[in-house]
């Protein structure tokens, strides 16, 4: 197999570092250079990846961080149960839907004219508005 020759000028700490390593790894220097060269350029080639991979993690932690928002938000108290009138949260509304004392259907909370309606309509607006910021990130995740 042929082969090339690169001659290059290198400092004396690159060179005795070139050496250090060749020893360690139990090579020759040309081997060694040869190793160092190839991780080199596949790191130069590979900085955009990673580059991408940087930008999808920040987004990642922007979706998780409104997923909280809106878990801490359904967590909060927004009514009583019609039927046995113990405290619901928002994640009983919207996302189980029922009291999880007595097990009674809470859709009827929904609507504003019920007279035995405990809803806390500013908590409710509070929980919907962070539903739709969660749906937001969700979609504009979609279209990456």
């Amino acid at each position: 197999m042929a082969q090339d020759v690169i001659y290059a000028r290198v400092s004396p700490a690159l060179k005795e570092a070139t050496d250090a390593y060749a020893t360690r790894q139990g090579v020759t220097l040309t081997a060694a250079v040869t190793d160092l060269l190839e991780r080199g350029l596949v790191a130069a080639s590979d900085n955009r990846s990673v580059d991408q991979l940087d930008a999808r993690l920040r987004t990642a932690e922007a979706q998780l961080a409104t997923l909280a928002a809106f878990a801490e938000r359904a967590d909060h108290r927004i009514g009583d149960c019609p039927k046995c009138g113990k405290e619901i949260t928002g994640r009983d509304l919207l996302a189980v839907g029922s009291c999880p004392h007595c097990g009674r259907a809470l859709s009827e909370l929904i609507v504003p004219s019920n007279p035995k309606n405990t809803l806390d309509q500013r908590e409710a607006l509070m929980l919907v508005g962070a539903l739709g910021a969660v749906l937001a990130v969700a979609y504009l995740a979609s279209k990456k």
